[in-house]
């Protein structure tokens, strides 16, 4: 039996999750239940003990499974679930799809014996973009107005990012995406881009699109700790730097013709799967042929993987029924 470790950076970032997971049920008005949470960390938990126990024959504390889980509770949202329905298994299966998918993509696709996705990143990624917009969301850019229970989650997510990202050595790495993404979302504002959302009355435009995108909790949150990750990173700081500058490219060349709250935060979360999943291809590139032949199925599965991502984040760009749930017009009013 392995029990969990002290030193685990993993601990650290559960802690800051939870602590927030708390916040936004006690304040900030999180349209997610507990039982939703719960049910989506033991699903993921359960499957990471599961195949470490038939792989190799040890009882391990499930660190990585119950991260990913409470991962994916904190950012999925099931449409009709609001603020206050404790303990709601509404739209639950939509959970347990998206915690499956999560540790498959990190148990099943594996090119050169390591995983390639962030668990819980891919997970959401492809449970937005296959279920669509009338049945899930992810949490809201804006959470909420300025006050107590606001300035306590920003604290914790800030004091979390110095903890996290100092111990797994990646803080030159969400520098590097904050400074580059800023500034093109900051031409993006200045070419006259907008968005709308369904907690904002008209379209978000100039400074204002600035600001809601680039000072949003869920971006920090995106960088600071999902990015972060050092099993899907490069491991050198030079390679770090580059993956975040890469990552913020490919999350503003997504975000550009988006032109609601849905579409921008797909086009964020799936950048990640798509410079993941660059990274392993590159490497099978200049690898000798007798090792492509061992990882191909893999490889096929990873690049599978990210143009689902990259084209169905596209093609939200002109989804007019997307534009319609977000004027809150259509759907199931769930969001």
């Amino acid at each position: 039996m392995i029990l969990p470790s002290r030193r685990d950076p993993r601990l650290k970032l559960s802690a800051v999750i939870v602590s927030l997971q708390v916040l936004g049920q006690a304040g900030l008005g999180f349209k997610v239940s507990i039982a939703q949470i719960l049910v989506s960390t033991g699903v993921c938990a359960a499957i990471d003990v599961g195949v470490t126990l038939r792989r190799d024959g040890v009882l391990a504390w499930p660190a990585s499974g119950l991260l990913t889980g409470n991962s994916i509770g904190f950012i999925l949202r099931a449409s009709g679930t609001q603020h206050g329905d404790w303990w709601s298994l509404n739209g639950i299966h939509l959970f347990v799809l998206a915690a499956v998918v999560a540790m498959a993509s990190k148990h099943l696709i594996r090119p050169g014996g390591r995983h390639v996705f962030n668990p819980s990143n891919v997970g959401l990624v492809l449970c937005l973009l296959v279920i669509g917009p009338a049945y899930v969301f992810p949490q809201y850019l804006w959470w909420g107005p300025i006050g107590v229970p606001l300035g306590i989650a920003l604290g914790v997510i800030v004091v979390g990012a110095v903890v996290v990202l100092s111990t797994v050595r990646m803080t030159a790495m969400a520098l590097a995406f904050l400074a580059t993404f800023a500034t093109l979302i900051a031409l993006f504002a200045l070419a006259g881009r907008s968005f709308i959302a369904i907690w904002h009355q008209g379209a978000i435009s100039g400074a204002d699109y600035w600001l809601y995108i680039c000072s949003s909790p869920e971006l920090f949150i995106f960088v600071f700790f999902m990015m972060s990750d050092p099993q899907t990173a490069p491991r050198s700081q030079l390679g770090r730097v580059g993956y975040g500058v890469a990552t913020a490219v490919v999350a503003a060349g997504l975000l550009f013709f988006q032109t609601t709250e849905f579409g921008v935060k797909l086009a964020i979360l799936s950048a990640l799967t798509v410079v993941c999943a660059a990274m392993p291809l590159v490497r099978l590139a200049t690898s000798r042929p007798w090792r492509r032949a061992r990882v191909a199925p893999a490889a096929v599965a990873v690049a599978l993987v990210a143009l689902t991502a990259a084209a169905g984040t596209a093609s939200l760009a002109g989804d007019e029924q997307l534009t319609y749930i977000e004027r809150g017009l259509a759907g199931r009013n769930a969001q």
